[in-house]
């Protein structure tokens, strides 16, 4: 067996293979929604909280009153589109400090909030072992059943094998029709920040030849998965990663060179390592990935403000256990997760999948320059230098083409090492054998001149005058001010003070509660002619950030508008998937499905129309009610699919917001109790309409009776 597994890129898969209509489109993956908090179990990590110390009595008033400050934990991103992902520094609920008493989480002042040597700030991992997902390091599950914790999956189930007290997630046994699959989704839109580190722990393992597990990623503005790629080790270069001895092969590698190590991680950097462990009287082909290792997976993500994961497995084609011969999350039972409040966040490094990003805002503001700073107080520690005031050196002329009137423009006294100091032009400038180096006096031509000063101003007191009433206009002038005289901190704040003035910041809610597609939407549809004159000053200020920032906003704009309509579309009603789509070993053995006799045109599964009802099961157990697999939708519109009846509910092209979205319409099955927000189904999406300010407006009625 070659040791670097072949990679095209594209994945083996047909159903990952195929490539999306637009970024709206799921790509022929079904979403199914599971209630949050399932299970009793599951906590909610961030919830609203009060400060107590803000509390004031009001004693003027007839009835005693109080006020309080409430502090509301506002979501980074959301987890598979419904459940929201926070930043690990937001302090976790007061009511769970009881839980990190001895830990490192717990503050001082009573709030717990994740270690600070943490360099992540999302992080999701999944023990099988628990079969709990776990937020921000923090081992409290917010998710119970790894099925929950999915965006899509099928043909899976979570072995457990008693004897060998191991767990890990399989394909089903004799499911032959379905290749197995599994995929997560992460987008952080909504809080502005793009990915600028990815690493995942992807443990894996196969016991066959033949058997197979493959790793793909997508971007959430691209359409297509990329293949990653598993590099097995060589004997050699296994011999410096310690950890590879504790695995099931039995072998122990010491070795005390980091050196090569770190050498060997660089050189697959993008690649998921694994090795080949010694064979036994079970299995004579073993590999595993790396236990606890982080794969860096930054290359197919960097710069995106979201993307999905999906694993797919390729049983063994030879013996009856085939289908047990690909394993991932694979995890001893002797070792779980849940409750070591006291290990704290080093607990997760058993966990089989470990999801770690760290974000950055679109345009990141650098802090000012040791040097500037040293430059400014280096005569007078205790008092600051300004421009135009004592001891300035260096005079700056401005020949503003647009001055009338010279005299209300007088020179710009400045200092020289200041200049130096915070100015790449004006330190080009002093170190050259040019007169104005040895004059000590430079004269700008062309350049306006209120920019000019305030860029100076900018240097000494690190803010701009009058910032709050400049506009759009005023800001692109400083940026090409500041990119000519190379003044990185004003450069990249111009930018990104220029972004803030494009993008809308809230979401304006439709305000008729009677309509049952109402729903929240951005406020303001983003003017593509404004952003198009944007990137063409950026591409003439050599504005990088600002040029994929709105590259960015334009690709995830309708992105953030469907997922918004289906966090927050009206209460549906659902039926429970068939036997087959829980799997056979996952679900409480006290409740059974009966499937009726009815079958709609989609046949069986979240396109299809059953009669089911609930049998059996223990009322108090961990299984309250069955897992969702989402609403029908109108035959008319789901894609790939010809019909002929079903379920009717009529439907309308949704005006605006329909041309943008796709004519699909999620409709209700009657006679079901359940009210939670419908899942999404995948449709027909057309390209993003040209609008310049436009309103969304909501939905038009429907044309037909239900």
């Amino acid at each position: 067996m070659s040791n670097q597994i072949p990679d095209n890129s594209e994945p083996t898969l047909p159903l990952l293979r195929q490539e999306r209509e637009n970024v709206v489109d799921f790509g022929g993956l079904c979403p199914l929604y599971y209630a949050p908090m399932h299970y009793p179990t599951e906590v909610e990590l961030y919830e609203p909280s009060f400060d107590p110390h803000s509390a004031a009595l009001h004693e003027n008033s007839r009835q005693p009153a109080a006020t309080v400050k409430v502090q509301v934990p506002l979501p980074c991103g959301h987890f598979n589109i419904w459940r929201p992902l926070h930043d690990r520094r937001a302090p976790v609920a007061a009511r769970l400090a009881r839980f990190f008493v001895g830990s490192a989480a717990l503050q001082p002042d009573g709030r717990v909030v994740a270690p600070n040597n943490s360099t992540w700030d999302s992080r999701i991992s999944y023990s099988s072992a628990d079969d709990e997902y776990y937020e921000n390091g923090h081992v409290l599950p917010v998710i119970n059943g790894w099925r929950h914790g999915t965006l899509a999956a099928r043909s899976l189930f979570r072995k457990v094998e008693h004897d060998w007290m191991m767990t890990y997630l399989a394909p089903e046994q004799g499911n032959s029709h379905q290749q197995p699959l599994a995929v997560w989704r992460f987008n952080y839109a909504e809080s502005r920040r793009a990915v600028e580190r990815f690493h995942a722990v992807l443990g894996f393992s196969l016991f066959a030849e033949s058997a197979a597990v493959e790793w793909c990623v997508r971007p959430l503005s691209s359409h297509r998965f990329r293949r990653i790629p598993i590099h097995v080790l060589t004997p050699e270069e296994a011999r410096y990663f310690s950890e590879i001895g504790s695995g099931d092969s039995g072998e122990s590698h010491a070795d005390d060179s980091l050196e090569q190590r770190a050498r060997i991680i660089e050189q697959y950097c993008g690649q998921i390592l694994a090795y080949r462990a010694s064979s036994n009287e079970y299995n004579d082909y073993v590999v595993h990935s790396v236990p606890a290792l982080a794969a860096d997976l930054t290359q197919y993500v960097e710069g995106e403000y979201g993307f999905e994961l999906a694993v797919s497995f390729v049983p063994a084609s030879e013996g009856p256990d085939g289908w047990q011969k690909a394993q991932v999350a694979r995890q001893s039972l002797h070792h779980p997760i849940s409750g070591r409040m006291r290990e704290g966040e080093d607990a997760l490094s058993r966990c089989g999948l470990d999801f770690r990003i760290k974000l950055r805002d679109d345009i990141v503001v650098p802090p000012v320059s040791v040097e500037l700073t040293h430059a400014l107080t280096a005569t007078a520690p205790e008092q600051r230098l300004c421009m135009d005031g004592p001891g300035c050196n260096f005079t700056i002329c401005v020949r503003d083409p647009e001055n009338t009137v010279g005299s209300l423009q007088p020179p710009i006294g400045a200092h020289e090492h200041v200049l130096r100091a915070g100015s790449e032009y004006f330190a080009a400038l002093l170190e050259s054998d040019m007169a104005e180096s040895s004059s000590k006096q430079v004269e700008l031509e062309g350049m306006p001149y209120g920019p000019v000063r305030s860029a100076i101003y900018f240097l000494y007191a690190d803010s701009v005058p009058r910032e709050e009433s400049m506009d759009l206009n005023d800001w692109i002038v400083l940026l090409d001010v500041a990119s000519r005289l190379s003044i990185p901190r004003l450069h990249q704040l111009s930018q990104a003070r220029i972004l803030a003035e494009v993008v809308p910041d809230t979401l304006a809610t439709l305000q008729d509660p009677s309509d049952e597609d109402s729903y929240k939407v951005p406020a303001e549809y983003p003017d593509l002619e404004t952003i198009e004159l944007l990137q063409g000053v950026a591409a003439d200020t050599g504005a990088h950030d600002l040029a994929q920032a709105l590259d960015r906003l334009v690709a995830y704009y309708p992105i953030e508008v469907c997922e918004n309509r289906i966090r927050s579309s009206p209460v549906g009603e659902f039926v429970p998937p068939p036997p087959h789509h829980m799997g056979t070993h996952d679900h409480d053995p006290g409740i059974r499905f009966a499937v009726g006799r009815a079958q709609g045109p989609f046949g069986r599964g979240p396109f299809g129309h059953h009669d089911f009802e609930i049998e059996g099961g223990d009322p108090h157990g961990p299984v309250q009610m069955p897992i969702m697999a989402g609403p029908a939708i109108h035959p008319e519109i789901a894609p790939g699919f010809a019909h002929a009846g079903g379920n009717h509910r009529g439907v309308h092209d949704g005006g605006f917001l329909g041309r943008l979205l796709g004519n699909w319409r999620l409709t209700n099955i009657p006679n079901n109790g359940h009210a939670d927000p419908p899942a999404p189904q995948p449709g027909p999406v057309p390209d993003v309409p040209h609008a310049t300010h436009a309103h969304m407006p909501p939905p038009e009625s429907d044309s037909e009776s239900d």
